[in-house]
This record gives C-alpha cells, structure tokens and sequence, in this order.
C-alpha cells in the first residue's frame, strides 16, 4: 500500500475495531475497518439512516450496492417498480457517509447462498458495488484491520443491466440450493460481536507521544474536556508508545464501560476516567 503518512490523517480513537460512525471530513482519506471473514471477503460496517451495524462486503464484481431485501424492509424501506430505493444516509464505519444513495434492495444469489451455507461466519446484509467504489480511492493490506477510503471527485456511469428485478439473471436457484444446503449441515453464523465503544478523539498516528489533533463536540473525550495537543500517556494504567498499541488495548472495550486516561497538557499530568459511547 502506498499511503503518505506525512498528512494528517483523520484517525478516530475507535481505530480499526473501535472506530466511531460519526461523519469524517469528506475531503481527507479515511480509515474504514474491515473484517476479513472465513470466506476470504472484506467485511465493513454500515448504518443506514442511523440503525444498524450492518455487515456489507467490498465487492469489486458487483455493478451496483445491493441491500438485503428482509433488513431492508425492516428499516420501513419501499422499493420502487424495479426494486430501487433512495437511502437518505449509508455511514460506513469510520465516518465515510454518502447521502441520497441510490440502491438495489434485494437479496442477490451470492448472499443468499453464503447466509444459508454460514460461509463468512457472520450474518451479511449487502455488498457495496462499483457505483460507491469507483468514487474513492481504495488502499488495502489485508494483513491490517483498516483500508484506507479517499474521496474522489469522479461520478460513475450508471452500470448497464441491472435497471430491473431480480438482477441475478436467473441464479437465485443457486443461492435457495446453498441455502438449502447449509439447513442440511446445521452450519450456523457466528454470534454477533459485543458492540464496542467509540471515545471521538482524532490522532496523528506519526506521532509520539500521540497526540490528538481534534475532538469530537459532544463526544466523551469532549465532555471531560480533552483537547487538541493533548498527549496520550497511559490507557488503563499502560503505557501507550503507539497507535497499534492503543488499539490493541483497547480492543476489547465494550460501550458503557469505564476506562481511565493519562494525557499530558502543558507538562501537567492529567488523570481521566470517560465512558465509550456507541460504536463498533
């Protein structure tokens, strides 16, 4: 990957397993986390119109992004004549939000059978398609839980052949028969993860000590007033020499819980206890 560490990059203290869905500026590359499931895909969360996490595959080979038809509906979604639907906002976790974005809701042959087989290991609702890719720019090292999503000014065309219904051309047989298939075996997914909490600070991830280079408004990190400049010393009475580090510790926070800071401000030492407000 070839990536300019020099520029800030908007790095929410979420990370890759704890990033929080609030809106990221735009303009500047973002880190999305990713899940590599057992079938080899690449997995991010999304909300859409503020519910969810909803687990969405990167999918080059799909023209357009696909919603599943059964979370869709549950969502109060009303396809029109050819199963299109308007979502006022598709925030991928990270902070990537398109608004306004034009999907298919229905449930290709690929999601029915990976579903129906537990294939990925976890519960999929949609894969996003060419229509969303080709707008970013797209960095990834699958031996890391990020990717790296940089917004381009470039519209697509419009994918030819998918304007009607059950744009699988005929194969979801294929996807019942997996279905069918993995009731057979007794394969089931995964349990889904304990959601874990998002604290809203953005960080050089260049620096050392980190430093944080912006706060969320209304965030926790906000609310007991940490700052821009702010250094980041301990987490939970470890010392943090790195960004990999602070993720990895706290990796396992799950929202609502307690956990107690050090930063440094000015050559002051300050100790802080804040709670992880929703995230992934």
């Amino acid at each position: 990957m070839i990536f300019n560490r020099i520029a800030w990059t908007a790095f929410f203290l979420a990370l890759a397993p704890f990033l929080s869905f609030e809106t990221a500026t735009q303009a500047m590359p973002l880190e999305i986390p990713t899940r590599v499931t057992k079938s080899s895909h690449l997995v991010v969360r999304v909300k859409i119109n503020n519910k969810g996490p909803f687990n969405f595959i990167v999918d080059t080979g799909a023209p357009v992004t696909f919603f599943a038809a059964e979370p869709g509906k549950s969502l109060g979604l009303k396809p029109d004549e050819n199963g299109w639907c308007i979502l006022d906002k598709f925030l991928i976790e990270g902070g990537l939000l398109s608004e306004n974005l034009r999907v298919k809701l229905e449930t290709p042959f690929q999601l029915v059978g990976m579903n129906g087989m537990a294939l990925g290991g976890l519960e999929m609702h949609g894969l996003i398609g060419y229509d969303l890719l080709a707008k970013h720019k797209i960095e990834i090292d699958v031996a890391k839980e990020t990717m790296i999503w940089t917004p381009l000014d470039f519209k697509p065309r419009f994918p030819l052949g998918v304007s009607g219904k059950n744009s699988g051309s005929g194969l979801d047989t294929l996807g019942a028969f997996m279905k069918a298939v993995g009731t057979f075996t007794g394969k089931k997914q995964d349990s889904p993860p304990a959601l874990r909490g998002a604290l809203g600070m953005i960080i050089n991830p260049d620096s050392k000590p980190l430093t944080i280079i912006d706060v969320q408004k209304d965030s926790p990190a906000y609310k007991v007033n940490i700052q821009r400049d702010d250094l980041i010393l301990k987490f939970n009475g470890s010392e943090v020499t790195s960004l990999d580090e602070l993720s990895k510790m706290y990796r396992t926070t799950p929202e609502g819980k307690k956990i107690h800071i050090e930063i440094m401000r000015k050559k002051q030492i300050i100790a802080l206890e804040l709670t992880p407000g929703k995230g992934l």
